[in-house]
């Protein structure tokens, strides 16, 4: 990751720790953080971390992390964000330490869903893959960082309106979560 590149780049919730080193940003989340919006779980928060760029326009981004996600419900993934009732999200969670699950959530008018993948595998770094045409967009991961699964394609009205894209972390349970983002990089 190349700091020149990150100049325009803005916080949603600036988190308290955040280090730049070699290529890389090491980031450690607040705990009880999140982005959620449930009637169902009668649970709502918006004080995730988000490190964004605007965009109006068609793209196609990539965002590489690595994390040791232990503990349970920490995440650090994708974002695209309109306000805090409608965004999509996704990222590496876990409720079971054995068994992470690859994740997304799209929230409309201030509705979550959740929709997981469970590996069989744990692994140490995701890259995740959001591409945008029209109100259109489709999200992919990667384990490798070069073959891409197609993990859901969704809408969201966002047609003449600035969203917000970047990586986003959150710890919503009771312990700080520290990962490191490697790269995010918009293919024009």
């Amino acid at each position: 990751m190349i700091l020149e590149n990150l100049k325009n780049f803005e916080w949603l919730n600036e988190p308290e720790n955040v280090i730049f080193a070699d290529k890389e940003m090491k980031i450690v989340s607040k705990k009880q953080t999140d982005f959620w919006q449930s009637k169902h779980h009668n649970f709502s928060r918006d004080n995730g971390h988000l490190f964004f760029f605007r965009f109006e326009n068609d793209f196609s981004v990539v965002i590489h992390w690595k994390s040791e996600n232990t503990a349970n419900f920490n995440q650090c993934g994708l974002m695209v964000r309109l306000d805090d009732k409608n965004w999509f999200k996704t990222s590496l969670m876990y409720q079971n330490v054995e068994n992470p699950e690859i994740g997304s959530c799209v929230t409309m008018r201030g509705h979550s869903d959740w929709a997981g993948v469970v590996f069989d595998v744990v692994p140490k770094e995701v890259w995740y893959k959001l591409v945008r045409k029209s109100d259109d967009f489709i999200a992919y991961y990667s384990l490798d960082g070069k073959r891409y699964i197609r993990l859901r394609q969704f809408y969201m009205d966002t047609i003449g309106a600035q969203l917000k894209v970047g990586a986003y972390i959150c710890s919503p349970q009771n312990q700080n979560f520290e990962a490191i983002l490697q790269d995010i990089d918009f293919i024009k």
